[in-house]
């Protein structure tokens, strides 16, 4: 490895992490904010070739062989049964406004984790790792998708992809107020951050992708008016970053070679693989959701309608709890992995 402040093996993989990544969901979303027509289409695209390959990601930690399924059978089996039922639950009692409203909401918290869980491996890679860690650092990092998010949704929008959502309709001066939040939170850390990157306690890495981090929240909620298009916006970043994450630890993890305990992703996973590694889970991705689509297709009507939702609400669900498990930085090996 000759990249001593990145994650990555190569600086240059990092600065497509940190910056091009998040630079094309902004120029998507403001593209489909100019030519609407071309929305459903990149949704479409967005969906089947980054969406649903990123919850399938999850499982090369989880249950790509036999080791792993023993490890985490919990995850793997009784977790979905309970997961479904809840959601089930939720759709009976709330109906499909409170499950969308939920949905939009755990999301929301969902990609705000990702992107902390990120900066904090870049912050072990720090001079001065209890700066990046800090309490205000930490409160800043949330504030911003926080006021941003509620910004938004304080405009009153319905619908969410077509899913009524409860929201709040909050007046001119108080929505003013979460904008100025937003900007001063992001001004502060930026200053702030400066004057650390001068004294060397941070990186230069870890500061630009804090820097990102508030930007695509700013861009997306902020400056993208329309839901869907903020929502895509920022699923798109997420979903490519989560990709990119899950590799790298699958890469860095099977570094010494193939592990016949783990076989099939310590293979795909090896130094210049990465085509093969991203083909494999991309192409599973497309068997396993083309499975669940002509399942849901036998049926018709708002049956249909209703089960899509719950399905896919169901899947969703799953992958949040199993990530809030599975990637905890506070264990030993995932940090060992990650900043070696």
């Amino acid at each position: 490895m000759n990249n001593k402040t990145g994650l990555f093996p190569h600086q240059k993989a990092d600065i497509f992490f940190i910056l091009v990544i998040p630079a094309l969901a902004i120029i998507v979303g403001a593209f489909v904010s100019v030519r609407p027509d071309y929305f459903l289409l990149i949704l479409m695209l967005n969906l089947w070739l980054l969406g649903y390959h990123h919850v399938i990601s999850t499982f090369t930690r989880i249950g790509f062989d036999t080791n792993s399924i023993k490890e985490h059978w919990k995850l793997l089996f009784p977790l979905p049964v309970f997961v479904l039922i809840a959601v089930l639950t939720i759709y009976q009692m709330g109906g499909a406004i409170i499950l969308g409203s939920v949905y939009l909401y755990w999301q929301w918290y969902h990609y705000s984790r990702q992107s902390e869980g990120v900066a904090k491996a870049y912050s072990f890679k720090c001079a001065d790792s209890n700066f990046a860690r800090s309490t205000i650092n930490r409160t800043m990092f949330y504030t911003v998708p926080f006021t941003t998010f509620f910004y938004m949704i304080s405009g009153g929008p319905e619908y969410f992809l077509n899913i009524p959502i409860l929201t709040i309709s909050l007046s001119t001066e108080l929505r003013l107020i979460l904008m100025i939040i937003s900007f001063s939170a992001a001004l502060l850390w930026l200053i702030k951050g400066l004057i650390a990157l001068a004294q060397k306690k941070i990186s230069f890495l870890y500061y630009i992708y804090t820097l990102s981090h508030y930007s695509i929240y700013l861009t997306a909620y902020i400056f993208i008016t329309e839901i869907d298009y903020s929502w895509l916006t920022i699923n798109i970043w997420h979903n490519a970053q989560y990709i990119g994450f899950v590799w790298l630890f699958n890469r860095k993890k099977y570094s010494s070679g193939i592990d016949k305990k783990h076989l099939i992703i310590s293979y795909i996973s090896q130094p210049n693989r990465f085509f093969i590694y991203f083909g494999s889970c991309l192409i599973l991705s497309l068997a396993v959701y083309w499975a669940v689509n002509q399942s849901i297709n036998q049926f018709s009507g708002d049956n249909k309608i209703a089960l899509i939702f719950i399905v896919y609400a169901a899947i969703n669900f799953h992958h949040y709890i199993v990530d809030s498990q599975i990637w905890k930085l506070r264990k030993p090996q995932i940090k060992k992995t990650l900043t070696e």
